[in-house]
């Protein structure tokens, strides 16, 4: 299967580095599907990225200045410099982290969106949009070998301009003559909802590896207040889509039965234990898991049910400015 994406999606969901431009990212990787990128797309989204980039650097700028002036004082802004925007659009696709199926321009493709224009057809009766024609060329070019979905908000690949009738009548009869099936969509959540696939994360095993995580401070628990564990963790999921394709973030509560060594009437024993980290759903690995604290909770006779707590935090001390870093947690249902 071929995925391809044309400029508007590329720009909007900012070189796919967006939440849902993460979950296309790692679920393309899962399919196993192969990101097209023809070339007439590559040069149009360098291009204006850059000019957007642009643009936000010199909005930031004119607004600190507006509010220089008003407050008399501030702490400068450090803002990306020319070079640097420059470098960032020309490695943008180089920084997707997932394979790239790259289309050079050809003479063919180009013969065939002139002729699109010359006989006013979608996706080209209109404006002139040569290239909307090249890309079009070239989505049969790739039909040719597999399947191919593009993903594109212009309207002129569709039936009289509305996202809700489908591809345009004659580039449909044009995809007709492969094999292979060729599908539209208007936007990536409809993309994602084709292309989505369950993932599986074995709960026994996470309890397995995430006991030997907490096993110190949960015997300085038990011991300390006169339970035992009796039974054997159930474990409750949250996984979420990151800005890596390669690997998921895990929240989770693991919950254990637990009995009154001391014969002291409590009842209902229950120790909660709380984590997170990451899982690698390829090697169906789990990593960097880290503890969140243990609770523990018993009845006890004409009282309130009691809450024993371990918390655990992080403290990172920040001198001057705070470096700001991009994460994305796109929750998988």
């Amino acid at each position: 299967m071929y995925i391809v994406l044309d400029s508007n999606i590329w720009l909007s969901e900012l070189g796919l580095t967006t939440s849902k431009g993460a979950a296309t990212r790692f679920y393309i990787k899962k399919k196993q599907a192969k990101l097209a990128l023809p070339e007439v797309i590559k040069e149009e989204v360098e291009r204006n990225l850059y000019n957007n980039l642009t643009s936000y650097s010199n909005k930031i700028k004119e607004n600190h200045r507006q509010l220089l002036s008003v407050f008399g004082q501030l702490k400068d802004v450090v803002l990306p410099s020319e070079n640097e925007i420059a470098a960032k659009a020309d490695s943008l696709f180089e920084e997707v982290k997932i394979d790239l199926h790259h289309i050079p321009f050809t003479l063919e493709s180009a013969k065939s969106s002139l002729k699109k224009i010359n006989d006013k057809e979608p996706p080209s009766d209109k404006n002139q949009q040569f290239k909307d024609g090249v890309i079009w060329a070239d989505c049969m070019v790739l039909l040719a070998e597999k399947d191919v979905f593009l993903v594109t908000e212009d309207k002129a690949f569709f039936q009289e301009k509305k996202y809700g009738n489908g591809l345009a009548k004659n580039l449909e009869e044009e995809a007709k003559i492969f094999n292979n099936n060729f599908k539209i969509y208007s936007s990536l959540t409809n993309l994602l909802e084709e292309i989505k696939i369950n993932i599986t994360i074995n709960k026994d095993e996470l309890v397995s590896e995430y006991t030997k995580t907490i096993q110190e401070p949960v015997n300085s628990m038990l011991e300390r207040t006169g339970f035992s564990i009796s039974s054997g963790g159930t474990a409750d999921i949250s996984s979420f889509i990151t800005e890596d394709p390669n690997k998921l973030y895990i929240e989770f509560n693991i919950n254990f039965d637990c009995i009154d060594e001391r014969n002291e009437g409590r009842t209902d024993g229950k120790l909660l234990a709380k984590g997170d980290g990451y899982y690698d759903p390829d090697k169906e690995k789990f990593l960097e898991l880290k503890n969140r604290g243990e609770e523990l909770c018993f009845n006890k006779a004409n009282e309130e049910r009691k809450n024993i707590r371990n918390i655990y935090g992080e403290f990172g001390g920040v001198i001057g400015h705070r470096s700001v870093e991009h994460t994305i947690r796109y929750p998988i249902k």
